[in-house]
């Protein structure tokens, strides 16, 4: 009887959950109340001094608040499910336009009209910079860049939605390519989807970093989505034969910008089904428009 009047007095936490008790043992050992668990009765209970038992409560009472106010604060984690339909379309887009310039005895015009030319897009070729992302030079460029593209695009439909990160993909990477342009001599010309492909990386990173400022004050962990893809930028996209670094680090460039500002303003438009609609369509749109204007430059 002894024993029970033990336990059933200055109880400030009784659970089934052991780990539950020992962090409300902390929490208490934080503000400076003495407390002890013991397991009691198929239960474990948190004993402290009967003179400390309502301050131990409270404090209990506080920290479970505080939490529960953190949680509710913490940013939206997007589905994992989203993204396949974009990232669908862009490897068949990519495949589509592959195989209808090498299957066309025109090949080398289509490539020369299409190419991003640092010259001809600051004489006004803006298209240039969008349609060179659809072109490739072999099936190993081709390959690399629907894997990493599809792996990098799937992460930022998960976080932004297909329409609105495959969007925000292809205007930081043709913003790369223009950028990078003006960093090149006019004769200078590159080809390849893999400026966009680094801009992908870009989103994620910077968007993850911005993300994250809402869930760790952990600076390591906050800045490491970034530190991440630089390193990724650096091994994946580094110096190597017909490897073009500059558009490279341009698109990664574009890309970090772009996540960030996703991050900080742009929640009501990933959250938006009609903007995630409207926005995949444009992709589409501005696409369709450059290659127009890439093979009847008259139009422009």
């Amino acid at each position: 009887m002894s024993a029970q009047r033990q336990v059933t007095s200055g109880i400030a936490c009784r659970t089934s959950d052991k780990k539950c008790c020992e962090e409300a043992a902390m929490v208490l050992e934080a503000v400076g109340i003495d407390s002890q668990v013991l397991f009691f009765d198929g239960e474990f209970l948190l004993i402290v001094r009967p003179e400390d038992e309502f301050e131990a409560r409270e404090q209990l009472v506080l920290y479970a608040h505080e939490n529960e106010d953190i949680s509710k604060s913490k940013p939206r984690v997007p589905p994992l499910s989203r993204g396949l339909d974009g990232t669908l379309l862009y490897v068949t887009l990519l495949i589509l336009v592959d195989g209808l310039i090498k299957g066309n005895d025109s090949s080398r015009t289509l490539l020369e009209a299409g190419s991003a030319n640092a010259g001809l897009i600051w004489q006004g070729q803006w298209w240039r910079a969008v349609t060179a992302l659809t072109l490739h030079a072999d099936i190993v460029h081709l390959t690399g860049n629907i894997a990493f593209g599809s792996l990098f695009g799937l992460f930022a439909c998960q976080a932004l939605g297909s329409g609105v990160a495959w969007f925000s993909i292809l205007m930081a990477g043709a913003a790369g390519n223009i950028l990078s342009a003006s960093l090149q001599t006019p004769s200078h010309t590159s080809i390849g989807a893999s400026t966009a492909v680094f801009a992908a990386l870009g989103i994620q990173a910077a968007y993850t970093c911005v993300f994250w400022r809402g869930l760790s004050q952990n600076k390591i962990r906050r800045w490491s989505p970034i530190v991440g893809g630089i390193m990724l930028l650096a091994f994946l996209g580094g110096p190597g034969p017909k490897i073009d670094v500059l558009s490279h680090v341009t698109g990664f460039l574009a890309g970090s910008i772009t996540g960030a500002l996703f991050g900080l303003w742009g929640m009501k438009y990933t959250e938006s089904g009609t903007w995630q609609t409207i926005s995949g369509a444009l992709a589409l749109f501005i696409i369709a428009l450059s290659w127009s204007l890439a093979l009847n430059p008259q139009l422009s």
